[in-house]
């Protein structure tokens, strides 16, 4: 089972070197060609020479669910999340990336990633029966045009379910591994 969630629109910028690149990351038999087309398309320069682990390259001040889960649940060995990016699909929370901007919803040089990523209908495929659905609906579009729930949903405690509700209830079952 892993937990579902969306990226982050706001990114620390990695500044020490710490080498990876595109081939390296999860899912890559299924996503390689998807990906280096996207770059490609959108004419996204990445600097591979600087990355850093995707939860860390999300955690910022305005970031919302990552801000909620402790640090201490991000490096347990059991934690498992997948994490939807606009420029890679599905990564993996401690894929190394590098800084990128391209929002999901946002066109650049005439793509706009969620209908880049719904037409090459890869996504879905890499969803698990048992997974937990908390992405946000504007990220499920990737998958399905209606934005409907991809997998479990979890019952929240909270009022509503934006990102800080889903943040604190993430980091809640990431206490109990």
């Amino acid at each position: 089972m892993a937990y579902l969630i969306t990226c982050s629109g706001s990114k620390t910028k990695p500044v020490l070197d710490n080498p990876n690149n595109l081939e390296n990351l999860s899912n890559n038999n299924e996503l390689f060609d998807a990906r280096l087309n996207l770059i490609k398309l959108t004419e996204i320069e990445l600097d591979w020479s600087k990355t850093l682990p995707a939860w860390q390259l999300y955690s910022t001040n305005r970031s919302i669910i990552y801000r909620q889960v402790l640090q201490n649940n991000w490096l347990k060995p059991q934690t498992d999340i997948k994490i939807l990016s606009a420029l890679f699909g599905w990564i993996k929370f401690d894929d190394l990336i590098p800084y990128y901007d391209l929002a999901i919803n946002k066109r650049k040089n005439g793509i706009m990633p969620y209908l880049f990523w719904r037409e090459s209908q890869l996504l879905e495929n890499l969803i698990l029966e048992n997974d937990i659905d908390l992405l946000s609906n504007t990220y499920r579009k990737a998958i399905n045009y209606e934005g409907n729930t991809l997998a479990n949903y979890p019952v929240l405690t909270w009022q509503d379910n934006r990102g800080h509700h889903k943040g604190r209830w993430l980091n809640e079952q990431l206490n109990l591994l």
